[in-house]
Parts: structure tokens; C-alpha cells; sequence
């Protein structure tokens, strides 16, 4: 069977997921969020899909069928329509097949969720004559007319209608499974999903090497995976194929230029500043092998921080160097090409971030997580609750101040000519106090002499932030929202309040005069960092997974949606948006430059964009 080629129609697809759902009988999926968001950044890919895609997650029954009937009742004759489905599928007693969406009642599927008879019905007025139905729900084998009575149902019979094909993630009698979850923060792609999106991404799903992904062949590809895998799910496909559809091309692999091939004439032109290489982008790189820390760029050097494990990629040849394990989780401190953080005993330990061998460093006792570097300086928090200062220049200690209360979990900020630490007091036994006993305490950079302190009236977090014209802390005032308290640097007096409607999601930035956060109600505030004063309210496809970051007056935030936005400041104009599903970081931030942005996906892997 000969395959179609893009041909001169336009290339639509319409991905609809639901993980959330009000009866109590329909669990929370997590995994249709991001199943959308990666199929999307691939269908999207101009080197592999080409398909204009829109995304509905989490939409109601009316938006759904509206959406759906627009979709097919808009498609021309040479349009490729894709239609995929990421849900709970719902069966009544006569075995009749229902997409469950948001406030679908499992009892009355007729009245609260989609029919697969409406896809039917509406696809049957689709002028398209290459229609391509994906479903990942459990029970999507009953999709296929034929279906209802045998689970190997005879597909060749299915459905009339040119080029129409269906294909689902497994009989009318399985259910279709998420993939492994590490936690609610990191959700995995279906399995059927994940199979469908590698193969794509790959290019492994080419079997007959044409440079072409046909249906036919992503089907083969994604059943093989999943069989290989020990899934048990049996995928189906059915239709009337008078031609096999190409879905993708396979995306053609950069060629790195040669370092040298052995003449003048080539050292020549590698060495003149005039023909130089451009870096390429965007471009990903193997870091971690699962979620990891936001990369930290130093020296050169792009470094992610997996547990008790460093990950280290040159940010300009993206070799990898040796890898660096360390003793604790904690994340280190970085200065001038060495990762500073506690070794065996808790004695700090200095590495070579290149070569992974040890450098010199000061003989101290250091708590772990809790080291901060500014202007060649390393502030280090003992276990005792001393702070010290060292010199990474010279390694000398420059002044030990005891503090005789311990740190607690984050790293000494410096501001206004102040060291800002904050420091817990223990309670006495039977105390109920109403808050932590974490304060903020301040001494001088240059003798750490005592400055100020500042006493709070909640309970404090640790996601601050600290800048020379405000310090602006987080307390939890109810269960279900938060207050932030900007405090002034010199002093610590308290500057303004401001109440959330809900928790943070991850820990608010400092950028431009503005204080910006976003909580877990998927709304990005701006507050003007001197009164207070909220200035703009927009809506995030999905919860923050990193603290905002900013390149001159672009603000950039991550979702769970798989979603990196850029933002205008400091009017919050929605600029444009990367379709990449981050690793959460509450307290990191992606590393920037003028030119680069660098990111850690979900997996690991290190992303380089264009800001």
C-alpha cells in the first residue's frame, strides 16, 4: 500500500484530554496534560509533523462538542484531520462507548459526557478525505464498529469512508494505563501516548526506512513498544485504508562539522573568526536521567543537580564531563569552575566542575543545601549555627559570626552591604506557639557583626526573595492562602503586606520593581515592589513549576501544561510560548543569558532556546 504525501491541504489536529473530574468514581489522571502538550510539540515540529494543533484539557461538554463539530465541519477535501482523545472512556450497559470529560456522572453518561455516536455522526459530514482518530481511554476498542461482540473484531469491515482510520490504545475490554509517576508534580505520558510520541520524535517509527511515518507504521511501532514492554494493552486498528497516511517525516539529524581533517586549509578556516559556526539552536542535550534541579551556568558549564549526583555539559561544545557524586542532596554552591558543598563528615569540599577532581578549600564543618557565593565569597553555615565567611580567592576564613540559632533550608542571601539568613529558635517542650520560631537575621558583609532582625507574625517558608530594595518573605496566615511580607534590607523593618488567594505555587521573583508569583490557582500576579500594589492578573495553562525567571523585559514561566511563556514587562503582555514540560524546581530558576535560555525538561535533559 502506497502512502500519501503531505500533499497541498492543510495539516489539523485537535487533542482533547481530561484528567480531571468531579465524580468520585472517575479517579484524577494525570497524565492527559501532558500527553497533549508533548504530542502537540511534536505534531507542531515543522521538521516532523506540520500540523496546526489546538489543545482543550480539563474543557467542559459543551466547549468539547463544539470544538469537535468545528474541527471536521471546517475541513476541506485535501485536509488531513487528526482527532486524539486522552481520558476516562465510559461503557453503559448496552456496551455503548462515552469520552468522559470534567463533570461526566459514570451512571448517566447520555446526559453528562461525549458519545463516541457524535464523533461518529460528525465525522461523517467531513468533507476530509484523511481522518485519523487516536483514542487513549480504557474501553476505546468499542469505538470501532464490529468491535462490541469480539475483542479481535474484524477492522477491515469497520468503517466506510476514504483514508478514515481509527486507532486505540487497546480492546473493548482493557483499560489503558498512565505511565509511571514519580510524584503529582512530574506526571508521566500515557504508555500508549509515550509510544506514539517516541516514535514520532525518533524517527523509529519509519520501518521501511522511506523517511515517511505512515499510520500503518506508528500503529506497528506502538504496538511492538508496548509488547516489548510487558504493557498489557493490545492496540487496535480499523478503518477503510485505501491509502496508508503519512503523519510525519522523520526529522533529519544535524551533522556536527568536523574538528579537523588534517589540512592547512581546514585549521585555516576553523581558526578565522569570520566563518566560525554559529551554535544552533534550540538544542537538547542527556543530562540527568529522570527530573532533576533547574541547570545553574557556571564558568562555562551547565550544571543539573540530581540527587547526590552532578551532571556537568560545556554550554558551548555540549560535551559532557565526568560525573561528580556528592554525599548529600543539597544543592552546592558555584564559583569560578568548582562546585563548593559538604563531603564525608560534613567537611567542606571544593571540586573541579571539568575534571571532577578535588580542589583546595577551607576546613570547615558546613551545613548541607545551605552554601551561598557572592562577589569571590563563600558564605558558609556550620551545623553549630556559626556563619562564616571565606574568601575563594585567597581561601582564607574572613570573619566567623555564631549565630546561635540554626539555619534552616536556604542558602544565605547578601543585600544592601547585609548577609540575610534565616535562623529558627528552638522551642521549649509543650510550647504551642503560632508560628515556626523562624526569624530573619541580618549582620554585616564586611565584619558579620549583628545588623537587624526581624521577627514574623506567621510561620515562615523558605521561598524568598531577596534583592537590595526589599526582602519579600512568605508566611502561611490560613490552609489555603498565604501572605507576602516585603521587609526593607538596611533595616528589616517591614515595608507592606499582601494576602494571597491561594498558595504559591513555587517561589515568587524579584524583577524590574515587581514582585510576580504564581499560585495554585494558575493566576501570574504582578505586585509593584514598593507598596505592594497588585499592577496585573493573568492566567498560566497550568501551575508554575519554577520560580519566574527574566531576560532584560521578557518575564518566562514553566506550567505543568508543558508550557514556557514569555511575557512582556512590565504590562504582562502575553508574548509567545515554548512547548516544553519542565523539571519543577520551587526554588530554581532556568539559567539565562542574553542570548540562551537553559532549561531542564522532565526527564533531564538540558533545553537551550532562544529567550
Amino acid at each position: 500500500m502506497t502512502a500519501q504525501t503531505f500533499g497541498d491541504g492543510h495539516r489539523r489536529a485537535l487533542l482533547i484530554g481530561t484528567g480531571a473530574y468531579d465524580h468520585p468514581e472517575l479517579p484524577t489522571l494525570l497524565s492527559p496534560q501532558v500527553d497533549c502538550a508533548r504530542l502537540t510539540e511534536v505534531l507542531r515540529d515543522p521538521e516532523v509533523g506540520q500540523f496546526e494543533v489546538q489543545q482543550l484539557v480539563d474543557a467542559d461538554r459543551f466547549t468539547l462538542e463544539r470544538a469537535i463539530e468545528e474541527f471536521f465541519l471546517t475541513a476541506q477535501r485535501d485536509d488531513v484531520c487528526l482527532l486524539y482523545f486522552s481520558c476516562h472512556g465510559v461503557v453503559n450497559r448496552s456496551d455503548k462507548l462515552y469520552f468522559a470529560v470534567r463533570n461526566t456522572n459514570p451512571d448517566r453518561p447520555a446526559h453528562s459526557a461525549i458519545s463516541a455516536s457524535f464523533v461518529h455522526e460528525v465525522m461523517d459530514e467531513c468533507r476530509a478525505r484523511s481522518i485519523v482518530v487516536v483514542l487513549d481511554c480504557c474501553y476505546s476498542g468499542l469505538f470501532i464498529p464490529g468491535a462490541k461482540g469480539s475483542i479481535s473484531a474484524g477492522f477491515e469491515e469497520a468503517l466506510a469512508g476514504h483514508g478514515r482510520v481509527i486507532i486505540t490504545a487497546g480492546t473493548r475490554v482493557q483499560r489503558a494505563w498512565e505511565g509511571d509517576h514519580r510524584d503529582a508534580e512530574t506526571p508521566a505520558l500515557s504508555r500508549f501516548t509515550e509510544a506514539l510520541v517516541e516514535g514520532l520524535r525518533s524517527g523509529e517509527a519509519d520501518l521501511n526506512g522511506d523517511a515517511l511515518i505512515t499510520v500503518q507504521e506508528l500503529f506497528r511501532y506502538a504496538s511492538e513498544r508496548l509488547h516489548q514492554e510487558g504493557v498489557e494493552q493490545t492496540p487496535r486498528l480499523g478503518g477503510e485504508i485505501q491509502y496508508d497516511i503519512a503523519l510525519a517525516r522523520v526529522k533529519k539529524r544535524r551533522q556536527r562539522s568536523s574538528r579537523s581533517t588534517g589540512t592547512k586549509e581546514s585549521r585555516r578556516r576553523t581558526a578565522s573568526p569570520r566563518t566560525r559556526r554559529q551554535p544552533e539552536a534550540p538544542w537538547r542535550v542527556s543530562a540527568a536521567s529522570g527530573p532533576a534541579r533547574q541547570p545553574v551556568l557556571s564558568d562555562g558549564t551547565l550544571v543539573v543537580h540530581e540527587k547526590y549526583s552532578l551532571h556537568v555539559v560545556d554550554a558551548e561544545s555540549r560535551r559532557r564531563y565526568p560525573l561528580i557524586q556528592t554525599n548529600y542532596v543539597g544543592s552546592p554552591a558555584f564559583h569560578g569552575g568548582a562546585a563548593y558543598l559538604p563531603g564525608p563528615g560534613r567537611w567542606l569540599r571544593s571540586v573541579d566542575l571539568r575534571t571532577g577532581k578535588p580542589r583546595r578549600s577551607a576546613r570547615l564543618l558546613v551545613s548541607d543545601g545551605l552554601l551561598g557565593v557572592f562577589s569571590d565569597v563563600l558564605y558558609a553555615p556550620s551545623p553549630d549555627g556559626s556563619l562564616h565567611s571565606i574568601d575563594l580567592l585567597s581561601g582564607d576564613i574572613r570573619w566567623s559570626q555564631p549565630m546561635e540559632k540554626p539555619l534552616i533550608g536556604c542558602a544565605p542571601e547578601v543585600a544592601a552591604g547585609n548577609v540575610i539568613v534565616m535562623a529558627e529558635e528552638p522551642r521549649p517542650l509543650g510550647t504551642t506557639a503560632n508560628h515556626s520560631g523562624r526569624h530573619v537575621v541580618a549582620v554585616l558583609a564586611a565584619t558579620g557583626h549583628p545588623s537587624w532582625s526581624y521577627e514574623p507574625e506567621g510561620p515562615l517558608s523558605p521561598e524568598w526573595v531577596v534583592t537590595d530594595s526589599g526582602i519579600y518573605l512568605v508566611q502561611q496566615v490560613a490552609p489555603s492562602h498565604q501572605r507576602i511580607v516585603a521587609v526593607d534590607p538596611t533595616s528589616g523593618v517591614p515595608l507592606w503586606t499582601f494576602d494571597t488567594a491561594a498558595d504559591l505555587a513555587a517561589a515568587p521573583a524579584g524583577v524590574g520593581g515587581l514582585v510576580i508569583f504564581g499560585d495554585a490557582d494558575n493566576r501570574l500576579i504582578a505586585l509593584d515592589a514598593k507598596s505592594g500594589a497588585q499592577l496585573w492578573e493573568r492566567k498560566t495553562k497550568g501551575r508554575l513549576l519554577t520560580r519566574p525567571f527574566s531576560v532584560g523585559d521578557t518575564l518566562f514561566t514553566a506550567d505543568r501544561a508543558a508550557t514556557v511563556t514569555a511575557w512582556k514587562l512590565p504590562v504582562g503582555r502575553r508574548l509567545r510560548s515554548y512547548d516544553i514540560l519542565l523539571s519543577p524546581d520551587r526554588q530554581g530558576r532556568p539559567a539565562v543569558t542574553d542570548d540562551w535560555l537553559y532549561l531542564t525538561d522532565s526527564r533531564g535533559a538540558i533545553h537551550a532556546l532562544h529567550p
